[in-house]
């Protein structure tokens, strides 16, 4: 089973809509939740009243984590966040999902507050997930994780199913360390667990303008391979090709480019426009035919993203915008490592 990581966003949500029927009982994503910005802390409510409808559209029948945690991140504090009628942001959250019969599985992470594990503990749901940020600490550090896990554990019945999510995002790390890691939280008894990482690019600042680059290879993929050899069970998963990136400031919309960050079997490429403000637009249309003319894509039918860079570059659409290659982009990841795996 492959565990792609998604942020709550339209176009990371078009691509999990987009996907081929196929394909949509061979992942559960990991969809990390709407943030609340701290402006908009007595307004959290009316924001997350229609998270519901919103991923049912999108999700449809796809069993999915949610990470609940991701909610708070912005808030620089561990207070409660309650509705009006005094629901925690969990248990609005739950209803409004289970409203639309979603397949939900709540996530918490290790160093969530201890408000929201008990919300998810409490909900009894059959399935709950744990998100262990291992990019975050060194590895002496597991054994006071584990133990504070083991503990919160205690408070679940023992029929609910746990989801280890060990989350090593881009940082340079051994397969010792991660092998360790593993060893240390199965003693949790978890029925899946998941070698997250990924070794995408955050941003094209490398990537030549006008051009396809080579900028890495795919080497998550190729430790997962190797882990796999001694841990059978090991579930995979990754960023597809969105990280958590910088958030911009005076962003200058003709001193930038469009591009897609194209995954192929073994690498990562990035195709970039000219700037926009010298003729980006229509020089896009000349990049998706130099991904089309490459011996590794797999063509207009192999996804929703491989049909629309087609479709670019047979000018029967216009790219002219920087969402579109987000949706064009995962779409086309997802679809190539559920085929790999």
């Amino acid at each position: 089973m492959y565990y792609p990581l998604l942020k709550f966003g339209n176009n990371e949500m078009k691509a999990l809509r987009e996907l081929k029927e196929s394909s949509r009982n061979k992942l559960i994503p990991i969809v990390e939740s709407k943030r609340i910005k701290p402006l908009n802390i007595g307004k959290w409510e009316n924001a997350f009243n229609t998270l519901g409808s919103y991923l049912k559209e999108r999700v449809k029948s796809i069993n999915f984590i949610y990470d609940f945690n991701c909610a708070i991140e912005e808030l620089g504090s561990k207070d409660e966040v309650l509705s009006s009628n005094g629901e925690d942001l969990v248990v609005h959250c739950m209803e409004k999902m289970r409203e639309h019969n979603l397949s939900i599985i709540p996530c918490f992470q290790h160093d969530s507050p201890e408000w929201l594990i008990d919300s998810i503990i409490k909900y009894k749901t059959e399935e709950i997930a744990i998100r262990i940020r291992c990019h975050d600490f060194q590895e002496p550090f597991d054994r006071f994780v584990f133990s504070k896990l083991k503990e919160d554990l205690l408070k679940i019945d023992e029929s609910v199913e746990v989801t280890i999510i060990l989350d090593f995002f881009n940082i340079k790390t051994t397969t010792t360390r991660i092998k360790n890691a593993i060893n240390t939280f199965k003693q949790l008894n978890p029925v899946n667990i998941v070698f997250l990482s990924t070794a995408c690019p955050e941003n094209a600042n490398e990537a030549d303008a006008h051009g396809l680059t080579l900028v890495n290879a795919r080497h998550e993929l190729n430790t997962y391979y190797e882990l796999s050899r001694d841990f059978e069970e090991l579930h995979f998963g990754d960023y597809t090709t969105r990280l958590k990136g910088e958030v911009l400031t005076g962003f200058n919309y003709n001193l930038s480019y469009f591009k897609i960050f194209y995954s192929t079997e073994t690498d990562y490429y990035i195709a970039k426009s000219k700037l926009i403000r010298d003729g980006g637009e229509d020089s896009f249309y000349e990049i998706c035919q130099q991904i089309v003319d490459q011996d590794f894509y797999p063509g207009e039918g192999f996804s929703f993203g491989d049909l629309e860079i087609k479709k670019c570059a047979d000018k029967e659409i216009t790219i002219s915008d920087h969402q579109a290659p987000i949706a064009i982009s995962v779409n086309h990841h997802i679809e190539t490592t559920i085929k790999q795996l």
